[in-house]
C-alpha cells in the first residue's frame, strides 16, 4: 500500500515519505521498533487506512530490491499499534492474497470496523451523496438518497467482506437496488446520448422524460479492486436498462477522493446546497434509527 495512517481515529491517510513519517511519529515507539526476528534492526510501523491493522513500512530508509518507492504491508502480529483484527486483515483490499468472497458474504457480527463504516455513512451522508452523483452523472434527490440508504441497511452491507473504511460511497451504490430513471436530472453526456437513442425517451432541460410508460432504471454490479504500484482503486459497473441494456460504464473509485472530501470544509455553499445537506444528514439518522442504529 502507498498510504498509511498514524491513529485509528483519523480520516486522513498519508503518503509514505521519510520526512513526513519522522515528523508525524517523532521517531518514537511504537512507530519505530527493534525487531528480534530481523537481527535487532529498527523497523518502522503505521496503520492500514482500510482495515486499521498494523503495517510495516518497507524501504523508508533502505530502498527495496524491486521498487524505488517505500510501501507498507500488513504485519501479522499485534504490536500495540492500530487494532489487530485477523478477519479484517484477511479481507482487506490491500492484502495480496485476499480471501475470496461474494456479494452475499457477510461477517458474523458487528466489529469496530463495521461500527466506523456505519458512523461514516450516517454522519457524512451529504458528502457521500455529493461524491456519488458526481461520479455517475445522475442527480440524487433526497428521496432517492433515502431509498439507497434503506437498501444499504436492508442488505446489511456494513457486514459485507468487501467493505472497508475507504469505500463507503461505493458500498451505497453497490447495494442499491434498480432505481427508476424517469424524471431524474442527468449530466453524464455519454449516458444522455445513449438514452436519446431510445425511441420512447427524451430530455427536457436535462431531465429524462418518456413518451409512454417506461421502466428504465439504473443499477450497479461487479465490484472489483485493483492495486497498481501499491495504489488501490476500486470499480463498479453502472448499467442502465429498459427491456434491454441501454448503457453501461465502469465507474472508477479512487478512495482518496472520499477521504479528501471527509476532511474538506467549504467556506461557502449555496443556500440550496446547505439545505439539501442538512436534509440528507437528518434523513440518514432517521433511516439508521429505523434499522436499529441511533445517532
Amino acid at each position: 500500500m502507498d498510504r498509511i495512517k498514524f491513529t485509528v481515529n483519523e480520516y486522513q491517510s498519508y503518503p509514505i515519505e521519510t520526512d513526513l513519517f519522522e515528523r508525524k511519529t517523532a521517531k518514537k515507539a511504537p512507530f519505530y521498533r527493534k525487531m528480534e526476528r530481523q537481527n535487532h534492526e529498527i523497523s518502522q510501523f503505521a496503520i492500514c487506512p482500510a482495515c486499521n491493522n498494523p503495517v510495516q513500512i518497507i524501504g523508508l530508509y533502505r530502498k527495496s530490491a524491486h521498487t524505488d518507492k517505500p510501501f507498507a504491508k500488513h504485519y501479522e502480529t499485534p504490536i500495540g499499534l492500530g487494532i489487530y483484527n485477523k478477519q479484517a486483515y484477511n479481507y482487506c483490499p490491500y492484502k495480496a492474497d485476499r480471501k475470496a468472497f461474494t456479494k452475499d458474504s457477510r461477517k458474523g457480527a458487528i466489529d469496530d470496523i463495521t461500527k466506523e463504516i456505519i458512523d461514516k455513512m450516517v454522519n457524512h451522508f451529504d458528502k457521500i451523496i455529493y461524491l456519488l452523483q458526481k461520479k455517475i452523472g445522475i442527480y440524487i434527490s433526497l428521496s432517492l438518497a433515502k431509498e439507497m440508504l434503506n437498501d444499504f441497511f436492508d442488505a446489511r452491507a456494513y457486514l459485507y467482506y468487501g467493505a472497508s473504511l475507504q469505500n463507503i460511497p461505493l458500498l451505497l451504490a453497490y447495494f442499491s437496488l434498480n432505481k427508476a430513471l424517469i424524471g431524474r436530472y442527468i449530466s453524464n453526456k455519454e449516458l444522455i446520448s445513449a438514452l436519446e437513442k431510445a425511441p420512447n425517451l427524451y430530455f427536457e432541460n436535462n431531465q429524462l422524460r418518456a413518451k409512454c410508460f417506461s421502466n428504465v432504471g439504473f443499477y450497479f454490479t461487479n465490484h472489483k479492486t485493483y492495486i497498481k504500484d501499491h495504489h488501490l482503486t476500486e470499480s463498479l459497473l453502472l448499467t442502465v436498462s429498459q427491456k434491454e441494456i441501454i448503457y453501461s460504464e465502469k465507474i472508477i473509485f479512487d478512495n482518496l477522493h472520499f477521504e479528501n472530501l471527509l476532511t474538506y470544509h467549504p467556506s461557502t455553499l449555496s443556500e440550496k446546497q446547505e439545505t439539501k445537506n442538512k436534509e440528507l444528514l437528518i434523513a440518514a439518522k432517521e433511516v439508521a434509527l429505523k434499522h436499529g442504529f441511533k445517532y
